[in-house]
């Protein structure tokens, strides 16, 4: 493995290391975070805060630049980064996005040092076997703490940037210009290196943190499970012989991204889920359920067990890694929790975060069908305003999982104590604003497509009007779960074989078991059987999202899958949030009628695939090539 590490990175070693925060002296030196075990293990908690809060709603990328979330139009990207993605803002020279460096994303922006990030874990590993006094147990753990970090981040700087340049030890100070300036490595061994540190840390970590305290910290389970979510992303299309990417060469002529499509790829992700799935079943990782609702209906059952799973369980048994600062609640609460009353104000809740029409549409039927296939709804006009139940008919009949998750109109929300009804008429309080008998278009905290974030709220959430007080409900944020692993496995088998194993259909059913849906097979009998080939291929990538919905996770899937432009191409859809009764409410409009961003979402192929490499970065490193589209 070649020797490198961007310059900046030395650059930091003394000027800006974040364990002068944590050691106390006014002249800390690198021995200073390791003369003890107390100031060892702060210097570790320091690189976890590296990570950043990936999960504020209003911002990054990863969460609200995929297709199935949005927040207020009338929002600058200042203030909301994730539209520098929507609306091909993002340069090499104005990029909000920026993992690579401690500065240069303009403000609103955000800025994740990965590399530096990476560089304190190698100082950790090279030193933790010295430090005074530290037990046995924490010598080991934080070894492979540091590890799993190492992969973490590697993986982190892949999924945005593709190949990237690899640091396989730590620089020292002396290194020579050859070790310093070098080029991208090749994206299959970008994957193997950082598969090789998540099995060095699998060796070394324990299933759980021992201590409750340090919840979201690396675990074995959660090693094995990025190595499998590394491997499912390099199989996938947009790297498994993409020639999207035949002109992305180094300066010596080496392609960055093979050529030639890999299908052992496929086995390889495979059984990195399935080694996932049985070393976290093994040590009591499982689908967590409510049991006040163990014999409740399955539609009942499935709705709590789905929303309970995040709300109610903090220390989630089926979470491999889990993000529990408060800001993935505050954040998220406070944009998506619904108008206690009127006049419309800034204070208290926000109502701005709405899930988008591809994420509606994509749930499944109460049968576990998607809409376009079950009887029950493709022949129906989902469109058409049903007076008895006083909603569409596209929220009748929809799977547990569609009413633990999104709100709409007259449909039940958990706030302030207990269960209200949605009022989205304009004019209503949690509608579109109405001044003089005319929608005001300058409001920002409104919801602008008729469909509203109940994942994250609970009963518990309220607001004081007398004190301008917001309560929130504390839960760890899902950086990734066991779900994610049973359907890894199922759409990695079916890539590999063409079909569904048995296996696979089992884990299928574990996952809609939970939330109270027929199992696969029966779903499908329905209609006269599973579906085969392109179809199949489409429904697995269906229950895949319907799972893991709003989590983060369709930025990453839509583009391995290569159907990002496909995604973001089709119209935004919404409903008439400017109408004042069902008449006029429930009418299809094309988002942009409410999107007063000034621009037009859109995404161009292969540009928005990846984030661009930040030229400040190009001009120390003139063996770094650009990727494609900027």
């Amino acid at each position: 493995m070649k020797k490198i590490l961007y310059i900046f990175c030395l650059l930091f070693v003394l000027s800006s290391c974040k364990f002068l925060d944590v050691v106390p002296t006014d002249t800390a030196t690198i021995d200073d975070a390791f003369a003890n075990e107390e100031n060892c293990q702060k210097f570790l908690h320091s690189i976890y805060g590296h990570i950043g809060n990936m999960n504020r709603y209003w911002m990054p990328g990863q969460i609200m630049g995929g297709d199935d979330l949005i927040t207020s139009s009338k929002g600058t990207t200042r203030w909301y980064g994730y539209k520098s993605i929507l609306y091909n803002e993002e340069t090499s020279t104005v990029t909000f996005h920026n993992f690579m460096k401690a500065t240069g994303a303009p403000t609103g922006g955000v800025n994740y040092d990965y590399y530096t990030a990476i560089r304190y874990c190698y100082m950790l590993l090279d030193r933790v076997g010295d430090v005074p006094g530290i037990s046995d147990e924490n010598r080991a753990m934080w070894a492979g703490e540091a590890w799993f970090m190492i992969g973490f981040f590697h993986w982190g700087l892949l999924e945005y940037y593709g190949p990237i340049v690899i640091v396989d030890h730590e620089i020292s100070l002396n290194a020579t210009e050859a070790e310093l300036y070098c080029p991208r490595t090749p994206f299959d061994e970008c994957v193997d290196f950082i598969c090789e540190c998540f099995d060095k840390a699998i060796e070394l970590l324990p299933a759980r943190q021992p201590n409750a305290k340090w919840y979201g910290r690396a675990t074995a389970a959660a090693a094995y499970g990025y190595k499998a979510r590394t491997l499912l992303f390099a199989a996938s299309p947009l790297f498994n012989g993409d020639p999207m990417y035949a002109d992305l060469i180094n300066p010596d002529g080496s392609q960055l991204v093979n050529q030639t499509y890999d299908p052992e790829k496929w086995k390889r992700a495979m059984e990195a889920a399935e080694d996932a799935i049985k070393y976290c079943e093994a040590n009591g990782y499982y689908l967590w359920e409510n049991a006040e609702y163990a014999t409740a209906a399955d539609d009942v059952r499935g709705e709590r067990n789905f929303h309970d799973f995040l709300m109610e369980k903090w220390n989630d048994p089926e979470y491999l890694m889990a993000f529990p600062h408060t800001n993935s609640q505050t954040e998220v609460q406070l944009r998506s929790g619904l108008r206690k009353s009127l006049p419309y104000s800034s204070n208290g809740w926000r109502t701005s975060n709405a899930p988008l029409w591809n994420s509606v549409m994509s749930y499944y039927t109460k049968n576990g069908l998607p809409l376009e296939d079950d009887p029950l709804t493709k022949t129906k006009n989902l469109y058409q305003y049903n007076a008895q139940a006083e909603t569409a008919e596209l929220n009748l009949n929809r799977e547990p999982r569609f009413y633990a998750c999104v709100g709409y109109n007259r449909g039940d929300w958990p706030q302030e104590g207990g269960t209200m009804k949605i009022q989205a008429y304009a004019g209503e309080v949690h509608g579109y604003i109405i001044k003089d008998g005319k929608p005001v278009t300058t409001n920002e905290y409104v919801n602008e497509t008729g469909y509203f974030l109940k994942k994250v709220m609970h009963e518990d959430c309220s607001y004081d009007e007398t004190t301008k007080t917001l309560t929130y409900h504390n839960f760890a944020w899902p950086m990734m779960r066991l779900s994610e692993m049973y359907l890894s496995y199922a759409e990695a088998q079916f890539e590999y074989d063409g079909t569904l194993s048995q296996q696979s259909l089992n884990y299928l059913d574990l996952v809609r078991h939970r939330c109270g849906l027929p199992n696969f097979k029966d779903s499908w009998a329905i209609v006269g059987g599973i579906p085969t080939g392109e179809k199949l291929r489409k429904v697995l990538h269906q229950e895949r999202s319907n799972e893991l919905m709003f989590e983060g996770h369709r930025y990453r899937d839509i583009r391995r899958w290569k159907i990002a432009e496909e995604c973001y191409a089709t119209t935004f859809t919404c409903w008439n949030v400017w109408g004042t009764n069902p008449e006029e409410y429930y009418q299809l409009c094309d988002y942009s009628k409410f999107d007063l961003h000034g621009g037009t979402i859109q995404f161009i192929t292969p540009k928005s695939y990846l984030l661009p490499i930040p030229l400040s970065e190009i001009q120390i490193n003139s063996q770094l090539v650009q990727n494609p589209g900027y």
